[in-house]
């Protein structure tokens, strides 16, 4: 394989270093598959490259689609999403740090929430005040017992919207990956 390939490949693999190691090597021989194809049809290095793109356009593309395949939350997707922020643009210095850190913010307080309703039942039960623990609204301060249905409440709430944060993030990674589509049509 000529240079210019080869070195079109180690760009691909660069950007796509927060992914699974397995899966970047699988990403970068699919890529090498379809060059080498179009070589023996007689197409040139440079055509191919033209045909492709730029190496952090496709990489860009192969990256939303590793994030937005599966559906949980980890850190690995986490740092994913974070170099899929770095190769998106300008829409992608808006939208994704916005609806991520929103998300995953919203979640971790959904969590939080009703730990907090529970020290502070349980402080409750023991005789203690925990004026730092509570809710209160301009003229009502909840008690520690109706404090915790609340705080349940509002965690279930905030859960829900960093869940769907989180998914409009990875949605919006989808739309924005569909550069792959150039290798496919090849």
């Amino acid at each position: 394989m000529e240079k210019t390939l080869n070195n079109y490949l180690e760009q691909i693999d660069k950007y796509l270093k927060p992914i699974a190691v397995c899966e970047r090597i699988d990403i970068v021989k699919e890529i090498q598959s379809e060059m080498l194809e179009l070589q023996q049809k007689g197409v040139t290095s440079e055509q191919i490259i033209e045909r492709l793109g730029s190496a952090k356009a496709l990489a860009k593309a192969y990256l939303g689609e590793a994030i937005s395949k599966s559906n949980g939350f980890s850190w690995r997707k986490l740092s994913a999403v974070i170099a899929f922020y770095s190769l998106a643009g300008l829409g992608g210095m808006m939208l994704l740090p916005v609806t991520s850190i929103c998300g995953i913010m919203f979640m971790f307080t959904g969590v939080l929430c009703p730990i907090a309703g529970l020290v502070k039942f349980i402080a409750y039960l023991n005789g203690i005040e925990m004026p730092q623990i509570g809710i209160a609204f301009d003229f009502y301060t909840a008690s520690a017992i109706a404090f915790l249905p609340i705080s349940f409440l509002i965690g279930i709430v905030f859960f829900v919207i960093g869940w769907f944060l989180w998914k409009l993030t990875i949605f919006a990674i989808k739309i924005m990956s569909s550069g792959k589509k150039k290798l496919e049509q090849l």
